[in-house]
């Protein structure tokens, strides 16, 4: 981790992560999750970013931050800014994945008339200070960053544990889905070996997947990329897996 990091951002892709703040904040309900998901993908192309919640992540107690940011019916983000970043990623990366859907959420900490005051509501007290917090925490150029960065306080080693964490939930969502895929075989390919063939190719990518052997993982992946679209075509619940899958792995195995 160096300063380095910080000059990176300020250029590009930290642009393209500010505009996808903006774009949610200002969102109507009903696009909302698109727009989640584009936030996330702005994250995930960019290395930098990417690292940088990484290093926001290090050590954080998800469950037990977001349990004290809720009062009754109300929510509010932690006074600390490294929290509140982690906390605010967590809980999109959530909705995005159908962890936590987006209507309960709102209805539960944000609760108005409607969905979209609800989701206002959303936008001007999490999304807007998530938002500022980012562009403080990611893009300050002073001495505050400078010693955050610095390799002599221990962040350095604190990136190092976060990225490597990151990494293992990456390839456990990964396996996870190939177990899904293999699990729909079971009722939807009628020929025995038609879904031996298929099951087969998916064990491959497993196989590589927990060797880590990335070559082979980006390998074994075309092979399951082109089982799942022959084998399923367009059906969605094995659409939805697959691009699970295909976000995993291209980001441990990049």
């Amino acid at each position: 981790m160096r300063r380095d990091y910080i000059d990176l951002m300020k250029t590009g892709g930290f642009g393209e992560f500010l505009t996808a703040c903006d774009n949610l904040k200002n969102s109507k309900y009903v696009i909302a999750e698109t727009k989640i998901t584009a936030l996330l993908k702005a994250v995930a192309d960019n290395k930098q970013i990417y690292s940088m919640f990484g290093a926001a992540l290090c050590d954080f107690d998800y469950k037990r931050e977001f349990t004290d940011c809720v009062s009754g019916h109300g929510f509010s983000l932690p006074s600390d800014p490294q929290k509140a970043i982690a906390l605010v990623f967590r809980i999109l990366i959530d909705i995005d994945n159908g962890k936590m859907p987006l209507a309960n959420f709102l209805e539960a900490y944000f609760y108005s008339e409607s969905l979209n005051e609800s989701y206002a509501r959303f936008g001007l007290e999490v999304i807007a200070p998530f938002e500022s917090y980012c562009r403080m925490y990611f893009t300050q150029a002073d001495a505050a960053a400078a010693n955050f960065l610095s390799s002599d306080n221990g962040h350095a080693r604190a990136y190092e544990k976060a990225s490597a964490n990151m990494q293992e939930e990456l390839k456990t969502d990964a396996l996870a889905c190939v177990a899904s895929l293999i699990e729909l075989a079971e009722g939807s390919i009628a020929g025995v070996i038609d879904r031996a063939e298929y099951v087969s190719c998916l064990n491959g990518l497993i196989r590589a997947i927990k060797s880590d052997d990335y070559d082979d993982v980006i390998s074994s992946f075309l092979g399951v990329k082109y089982a799942v679209a022959y084998f399923f075509k367009s059906d969605a619940r094995a659409t939805e897996l697959y691009k699970k899958l295909e976000y995993a792995v291209k980001h441990f195995a990049d």
